[in-house]
């Protein structure tokens, strides 16, 4: 008897672990979820790839649209970014301002004032990944 619950037990143990196999995700942009960062307004639009990023460390991808100006502004917490597509204007606040073709990185410090632009004919995407939650603090 106890052999046969063992090997009982000991099966369940293994068909439940196939269960939980972890499963890889491949999307193409055009299969996200893309969302408005400003609902009504189609010119920036995100999709989270991971965490949350109203609570705290979390990757995105940002789309831009040609031509889209982001008013100079900050994050609370420094930003690692990287240019998919486009060329991608930035620009730290008061110092150097670049053109950034695609595979360029920045990292933005925290509470620091920069600004940002989509420009030439494509879109941009830009890869975001914050340690902490995100925010948006305008320029007084």
């Amino acid at each position: 008897m106890l052999k046969k619950s063992l090997l009982i037990g000991l099966t369940l143990l293994a068909v439940a672990g196939v269960g939980h196999t972890a499963e890889g995700i491949m999307l193409a942009p055009d299969q996200m979820d893309w969302q408005e960062v400003n609902p009504g307004s189609p010119a920036i639009k995100r999709v989270i790839l991971w965490g949350d990023r109203d609570k705290g460390e979390y990757a995105m991808l940002l789309k831009v649209a040609p031509g889209t100006v982001a008013p100079v502004h900050a994050h609370t917490g420094d930003y690692h970014g990287m240019s998919v597509k486009g060329i991608w204007r930035h620009s730290f606040d008061g110092g150097e301002e670049r053109d950034l073709p695609l595979g360029s990185y920045v990292l933005q410090p925290g509470m620091a004032m920069h600004g940002d632009a989509c420009v030439g004919p494509d879109e941009c995407i830009l890869f975001i990944h914050q340690y902490v939650k995100g925010d948006y603090i305008p320029k007084e």
